[in-house]
């Protein structure tokens, strides 16, 4: 993105792929790339900046060092700056255009999650549901998804297990509109199993819980002290799949709610410590109760009235 003219963008796919591509963002200049390292610095030097001053901004820290390395050894004379900090807070405040596209996510993912419920059945196949939902969700017209789901943990689908449904299947979803993410987790109860209901309404509660600490002025870390005095003994769990973080871009970014969590997706800080209007978080509590997972979690937009829901309508 140089400081005057056009913009240009390398994507990791197939040039087959690049006029699809271009109708996904209104910059002219996509090209496929599938060594984003060499191919950056030839970018760079046909621009005429191989002796300028260039800045590094990567919020995810997920650059591959290898490409990185060999991007900067082909550009000996550039001078390299890291302005991760001057970006970020840029990120944390939505602008009316990123809370509609947010909102467009949330809407298709409130959908999704009503009528995934008629395909996840009992004796069914995992790989046989997550397909069906991942149709589900381009017929509605989501950009992208991702799924986690499974009855004791968290997993990404696999065609090689094909594990059947029991009584409950826990599923986190997140959905891409505009390039914008929303989440929510849901627990499906296939039974009328009592305390599996119990424990998910608890969960719902807890998630409502942290969504009341979403004021403009409250702190941050406000929202997992209460999830910490909610959840009691079972904030082990919860907090290995994370209680929560900004969303947006991305779907883990700034603020975080603690160091750890910031650390777990290579950011070097938690971005923000006080909430204000127009940021918008993820918010999750998963915990195991009799060796089964339970999953509630929702998208809000910090608003001066308190939180609002980008899911549920």
């Amino acid at each position: 993105m140089p400081r005057n003219g056009a913009i240009s963008l390398l994507l990791n796919i197939g040039s087959r792929d690049v006029p699809f591509a271009k109708t996904l963002t209104w910059i002219e200049d996509v090209r496929a790339s599938n060594q984003v390292g060499g191919d950056g610095a030839k970018l760079i030097k046909e621009k005429g900046f191989e002796k300028a001053r260039l800045g590094l901004v990567d919020s995810g820290q997920g650059f591959p060092l290898q490409q990185l390395e060999e991007m900067k050894s082909a550009l000996p004379q550039v001078t390299w700056q890291n302005l991760h900090s001057l970006f970020q807070p840029m990120r944390l405040r939505k602008t009316a255009r990123e809370l509609a596209a947010m909102g467009e996510a949330g809407r298709l993912l409130s959908e999704i999650c009503q009528d995934a419920a008629a395909v996840i059945k009992p004796g069914r196949k995992e790989y046989e549901i997550v397909a069906d939902i991942d149709r589900l969700a381009r017929d509605k017209g989501a950009e992208d998804i991702r799924i986690l789901a499974g009855e004791k943990r968290l997993n990404p689908p696999s065609f090689k297990q094909a594990a059947s449904i029991g009584t409950h299947w826990a599923v986190y979803f997140a959905v891409q509109h505009e390039r914008y993410w929303a989440e929510a987790g849901r627990t499906y109860v296939l039974s009328s199993e009592s305390r599996l209901q119990s424990a998910y309404q608890k969960a719902r509660e807890i998630v409502a819980q942290m969504a009341a600490q979403l004021k403009p002025g409250n702190s941050v870390k406000a929202i997992e002290e209460t999830a910490r005095k909610q959840l009691g003994e079972f904030y082990a769990t919860p907090s290995s799949y994370g209680l929560g973080n900004g969303i947006g871009l991305n779907q883990w970014e700034a603020p975080f709610l603690s160091e750890d969590e910031a650390r777990q997706v290579g950011s070097p800080s938690v971005g923000a410590t006080e909430l204000n209007d127009n940021m918008t978080l993820a918010l999750r509590v998963a915990f195991e109760t009799e060796g089964r997972l339970i999953l509630f979690g929702d998208s809000y937009e910090v608003t001066p009235d308190g939180p609002k829901s980008l899911i549920i309508k």
